[in-house]
């Protein structure tokens, strides 16, 4: 009796029908890919009413496909309803993202001349998704052609369409796996696009293998974002291949709050919790996305802030150095982040894709190239203007003329700041000069910021190293230019009068106001320490190998880090420490470490594998570990304390320990694996 007055119940309950989000309106402009995903919602709820609104829903979608015979790209849709052409190329992934987990689940609900309709506008976009073929560098689009592929082939029973989708995956999953993480890394909204598009692949997915090498991604890549969540901001730690400014300052969900509604919804697995719990701070986590094109990241968590650092900018987007401070008055961290901007237009820039409009200063795009090196709490460097390369698109200014440029760190909010000292001196008015070389501390709460301009390009005459308050922040601003609006011939590459790069470079440092009684003494401290820099003599070269190296070096307490930079091609060309040269290391932190020798050992556990990537997450203190592994058949064998698995030979996959209860989930899993001192849990 209780059973049958339960299935009434829930079936009463399912039988409720939605109702439209109070912003959406058919007579409006729609937006294609939010009227998909509500068709989807709509179909999976399933009453009368709501299989009558999914098909309202999806007959604005058809009818915004392109279907003309000829046209460049026939099967892609318009953004929104009202727009006059195919514009934007991701639409078809968003829609088709939708549309077809929605067939593929609650398909059989519609009528069947809609269904027919519907799988013929898939079909005819899965062309457009074979002819555009996205880069797989393209993280968030490349994740939706996957699933899209896979899911759309198995659906239309098509096995080309299918096989090219298990192929694309399979040399995705290889490509990331063989640099650490995604050429997108750390993006705090692309990485939901990309671990959503994961989740539905492996929920939806009949083939296999495609399956375990999407959780065993998304487990990876749920790793990388938990390591980097401070414990008491609850945000991921910068640096951020691409944000919004409504992402970088704070106006969405925590990333700790995404990362456990990951583990809740199974989008990661259940162990993920721990690399939330188990951070021993000060930790610094090194990680690559790309080695071949020298894009790194580093990250240095400590008990009041996180500072991170990328070795270069990856796109418009980029936020290449963060830091985040935490205060307890307050339901945000401090934040600082740097840019390089040209010009000092406040224009209002249109954001197509939010329909929202904001300030330009809140939300300008990265109009610098960057290369920076870190080592723990320090880093040194260096920007110059992306011009005359620069997508005058998305510029506020003619490419090849401006009034200002100049490198600036920003201190979101003004009130953030306590004191500020230039060397010896308490700063009591702003704007505040800043001599070349002179030592800039910030006390921001508990934290302490300290920065030294190194080499700054003049491009005109006396331009400014400055502190200014505006519009609410605080701005070390860093000119190479400030005057009249002029052309820069000097600035073009195929000129005649080139001789590199224009820079501006600095050094900063970010340290626990505890250890400190002032700024004062942090710049003293810091003063201490021995800087070291070298350019090249300028001269115009029409030689393409030719270079002009700048370089800049710190050493403190036996504690070195430096750069070197070519400025005429304008080519990372080394980065070091009192170690040596850094490398590009897939994965590198206390609790966890990603390498491609065949071992992988983390304190006391140690992983022995396939010379391919594979990766070892530790909490001994839970007495949880975690492996995974990208490559061929190959023995594999995990040592814990206390005991050890051992497996004749496996495939990409992951494998996890958690107080002895162990799971194996494997492409090609052969023979029965040995387990000492604990179990195998039975799969499924």
């Amino acid at each position: 009796m209780i059973l049958n007055w339960l299935i009434v119940s829930f079936a009463l309950v399912a039988a409720e029908p939605l109702q439209l989000p109070h912003d959406f309106n058919f007579e409006g402009d729609v937006s294609i890919r939010r009227a998909a995903e509500l068709a989807e919602q709509f179909l999976a709820n399933g009453t009368p009413e709501d299989i009558e609104t999914a098909q309202k829903l999806l007959q604005i979608v058809m009818s915004a496909q392109e279907k003309r015979t000829g046209a460049a790209h026939r099967g892609n849709f318009l953004w929104n309803s009202n727009s006059a052409t195919v514009q934007d190329l991701n639409a078809v992934e968003f829609t088709l993202s939708y549309l077809i987990p929605m067939m593929v689940r609650n398909g059989d609900r519609l009528p069947e001349d809609i269904r027919k309709q519907v799988l013929d506008c898939i079909r005819l976009g899965l062309e457009e998704i074979k002819q555009l073929d996205v880069a797989v560098t393209y993280t968030n689009i490349a994740s939706m052609d996957c699933l899209n592929s896979c899911l759309g082939g198995e659906l239309l029973s098509d096995e080309v369409i299918a096989s090219r989708g298990y192929a694309k995956f399979e040399r995705f999953a290889e490509i990331t796996a063989s640099n650490g993480t995604i050429f997108e890394y750390h993006s705090p909204g692309y990485m939901l696009v990309t671990m959503r598009a994961l989740k539905r692949l492996a929920e939806n997915v009949r083939h296999e293998d495609t399956r375990i090498r999407a959780r065993a991604m998304a487990a990876r890549l749920a790793l990388g974002t938990a390591l980097r969540i401070h414990p008491k901001t609850n945000r991921m730690a910068g640096p951020f291949s691409r944000a919004y400014s409504w992402q970088l300052l704070f106006e969405s969900d925590t990333e700790a709050d995404i990362v456990r509604q990951w583990i809740a919804d199974k989008t990661a697995p259940a162990w993920i919790e721990h690399a939330l719990q188990s951070q021993k701070l000060p930790m610094q986590i090194d990680e690559t996305a790309v080695a071949d094109w020298n894009i790194g990241t580093t990250a240095y968590l400590s008990p009041s802030f996180s500072f991170g650092v990328a070795s270069r900018e990856v796109s418009r987007q980029s936020s290449v150095l963060v830091i985040h401070g935490h205060r307890l008055e307050k339901d945000h961290p401090d934040l600082v982040y740097s840019r390089y901007k040209v010009e000092e237009s406040d224009k209002r820039e249109e954001n197509s894709n939010a329909g929202q409009r904001h300030p330009a200063y809140e939300r300008y795009f990265e109009q610098g190239k960057f290369y920076g090196v870190q080592s723990k709490s320090r880093a040194i460097v260096v920007y110059a203007p992306l011009i005359p390369e620069y997508f005058s698109t998305y510029a506020p200014f003619h490419v090849d003329a401006f009034s200002s440029a100049k490198t600036a760190l920003i201190w979101n909010e003004r009130d953030s700041v306590d004191s500020i000292w230039i060397d010896d001196r308490l700063v009591n008015d702003l704007p505040a000069q800043v001599k070349p070389g002179g030592i800039v501390t910030f006390s921001m709460g508990s934290v302490l910021i300290a920065v030294r301009p190194l080499t700054i390009t003049e491009m005109g005459h006396q331009s400014p190293i400055q502190i200014v308050e505006a519009d609410g922040r605080l701005v070390f601003e860093m000119y190479n230019y400030l005057g009249p609006r002029k052309s820069f011939w000097e600035l073009d590459r195929f000129s005649r009068f080139y001789q590199g790069q224009p820079i501006c470079a600095f050094y900063v440092e970010v340290d626990e106001h505890s250890k400190y009684p002032d700024g004062k003494s942090f710049c003293r401290t810091i003063a201490k320490g021995k800087f070291r820099e070298n350019i090249d003599p300028p001269g115009t070269s029409y030689i393409d190998s030719a270079e002009r190296l700048w370089s800049a070096e710190y050493e403190r307490d036996g504690e070195t880090l430096g750069m070197e930079v070519d400025i005429l091609q304008w080519k990372l060309k080394r980065r070091w420490n009192h170690e040596g040269d850094l490398g590009w290391p897939m994965l590198e932190c206390p609790n966890a470490r990603q390498n491609d020798t065949g071992q992988v050992a983390v304190g006391d556990a140690e992983l022995t594998c396939g010379k391919h990537p594979a990766w070892l997450f530790a909490d001994p203190e839970a007495k949880v570990w975690a492996a995974g592994y990208y490559g061929p058949p190959a023995p594999f064998k995990l040592i814990v304390p206390g005991g050890s698995v051992e497996i004749e030979s496996m495939g990409t996959g992951t494998l996890v320990w958690k107080a002895g209860v162990v799971t194996i989930e494997a492409i090609g899993l052969q023979g029965t694996p040995k387990v000492m001192n604990g179990f195998l849990k039975e799969q499924g």
